[in-house]
């Protein structure tokens, strides 16, 4: 197939990560009787998927890892959610698998992280009677780039249209939806609620550098791939949803903003000026570069708000 120039996402549910991490283990192990270890509910030893690779002569174990992507603080870049301390337990409790194994690798849908890496080699490096190998996202997207049949069994929609797929409109509309929100768009006076109005600035930033758009409950309603470069007019807006982070952080902590039962009160207007002057400015940047590529801005409730 050669290499596919669209966007693949990881699954929204684990038991179809389950799937399609053993269906890759049949074809890069030449394994036909890989299996799913046992079924939810049941003590699994910290193996889901397990099968013999031919190639390595090697008895592995899978443990799948289905991760969200994150934002580590003041990262522009997404970071996997999983630790060592996770990796050092799952080793442990993978020992306790029989027949024993000869390899034990933990997939995760998380990003790549040389971190995580590094702790792995330090594991290989004490000669265990067990190695270990860490699958990331990116491994995946090679792995269904070197099997078209698995690629159209779990993405045929995505290859489908394709060629009428733009991942950088897809990105800017994602962007629009995390703007068009009242704590972005809304006078701040309106706001009734000060830590939901940061929360949400924080997760309109994460959604400029990661591509995840999440809800206020911390669920992922979509994701694109970030353009690189990023268009300078979307770092500017980070920047403005920063400061205003900031401000409202510290007038909270001041007792210049206080919450009560269903409204903010701002003892100083100065800040709300700040404020819906930094949301304001915001999504100006954001409708620069929407109007740039042809598509919908997002409604400004600010005039005659400042």
């Amino acid at each position: 197939m050669g290499s596919i120039a669209v966007d693949i996402m990881p699954p929204a549910y684990w038991q179809d990560f389950e799937k399609l991490t053993l269906d890759i283990c049949k074809k890069r192990w030449d394994d036909d009787y890989a299996q799913r270890n046992g079924r939810s509910g049941q003590k699994q030893a910290g193996v889901d998927v397990y099968g013999c690779n031919k190639t390595s002569k090697e008895f592995t174990g899978i443990q799948c890892k289905k991760r969200t992507w994150t934002l580590k603080p003041g990262a522009d870049s997404p970071c996997n959610t999983l630790t060592n301390k996770e990796i050092d337990n799952e080793y442990l409790a993978v020992k306790e698998f029989s027949p024993k194994l000869d390899r034990f690798i933990i997939a995760t849908t998380g990003p790549r992280d040389k971190d995580l890496q590094e702790h792995v080699r330090k594991i290989n490096d004490t000669n265990p009677s067990i190695k270990i190998t860490i699958w990331f996202w990116e491994d995946y997207v090679e792995y269904l780039n070197d099997y078209p049949d698995l690629m159209y069994r779990y993405y045929e929609n995505i290859l489908k249209y394709r060629s009428s797929y733009n991942s950088d409109e897809h990105y800017l509309r994602l962007l629009s939806m995390a703007f068009d929100r009242p704590s972005i768009r809304t006078p701040f006076h309106l706001e009734n609620r000060a830590t939901d109005f940061i929360d949400a600035l924080a997760a309109t930033q994460a959604a400029i550098s990661t591509g995840c758009l999440k809800d206020s409950g911390n669920k992922t309603i979509d994701q694109a791939r970030v353009p690189s470069p990023l268009p300078n007019e979307l770092k500017h807006a980070k920047k403005c949803l920063q400061k205003a982070r900031i401000i409202a952080t510290n007038a909270i902590k001041e007792g210049i903003i206080q919450e009560h039962h269903s409204v903010i009160e701002i003892r100083d207007p100065e800040i709300a000026i700040k404020l819906n002057k930094l949301r304001e400015e915001a999504v100006n940047f954001l409708n620069t570069v929407l109007k740039n590529n042809n598509l919908p801005t997002v409604d400004n409730e600010f005039w005659g708000a400042l």
